[in-house]
């Protein structure tokens, strides 16, 4: 006997630029797909972060370290908090190889929208810069 799996599936893409002290500019995308599995309990992250324009450049703007970071939302409108969801990687070594990740996690009956967006750290004293967000709204 088999079960049908109804699976809700939102698409996201958010494009940052990140300019250059010479004039140069390197374009980080983040882009994949969240998933609601199991009847609506957990929830699937699945997405890519690279460069898709302006890889030369990476040192021009510091080489900075890149991470994406996700936040849920309930239908209070409260928020579950910032928490990190891949690995961090320069921006010379996704000149070579996309950053990857998968995450899951549990999605509560309050839950409503998840939130993604890119990091990035420069420096010794590892100043942050964040993206634009993408708001995924799962659930009515």
């Amino acid at each position: 006997m088999t079960q049908s799996l109804e699976v809700t599936t939102k698409e996201f893409c958010v494009q940052w630029p990140m300019q250059g002290h010479e004039g140069g500019q390197v374009r980080f995308t983040l882009s994949g797909q969240v998933s609601l599995l199991d009847g609506k309990r957990f929830y699937k992250i699945d997405g890519v972060l690279y460069i898709s324009e302006g890889s030369t450049y990476c040192r021009e703007i510091g080489n900075p370290r890149l991470y994406v970071r996700r936040n849920g939302v309930e239908a209070s409108g409260r928020q579950w908090g910032w928490e990190t969801i891949s690995s961090r990687r320069t921006a010379n070594r996704l000149c070579t190889m996309d950053g990857y990740f998968v995450r899951t996690g549990y999605w509560a009956p309050a839950d409503r929208a998840i939130q993604l967006g890119i990091v990035a750290e420069s420096g010794f004293n590892r100043r942050k810069s964040h993206s634009p967000t993408a708001t995924l709204r799962l659930v009515d």
